[in-house]
């Protein structure tokens, strides 16, 4: 009996870790297309094109002169300089992107 306590206690541990995935894009100029899978994304760094396949959590673009586009999300956060994020739908109950833009010509463009 304490052998399947532990090994439910092991299998929740892992899926609650699975919950909290991220992808993570640090350096210069990366091209990439990923599959985003209700992960948060973090992009740092400069010229980045990053296509994200599927919806987000969040997706926090930090850095100078990065473009990522997204089909749905949940929130989103900019800082830095001369980021876009265009994305197609508001993954949030009323339909409205809660966003943060700190920063310099920085935007978030909803594309239809």
């Amino acid at each position: 009996m304490k052998i399947n306590k532990l090994l439910y206690l092991t299998v929740f541990l892992f899926l609650g870790h699975l919950s909290y995935a991220q992808i993570e894009i640090d350096g210069n100029n990366q091209k990439q297309t990923l599959d985003c899978e209700g992960q948060k994304v973090e992009v740092g760094g400069s010229g980045h094109v990053i296509h994200l396949k599927g919806d987000c959590s969040k997706v926090e673009i930090m850095g100078t002169n990065n473009t990522v586009t997204v089909n749905g999300l949940t929130s989103a956060e900019l800082a830095g300089e001369g980021n876009t994020l265009y994305y197609r739908k508001a993954l949030s109950k009323n339909g409205k992107l809660p966003q943060t833009i700190a920063g310099n010509n920085n935007k978030i463009i909803k594309k239809d």
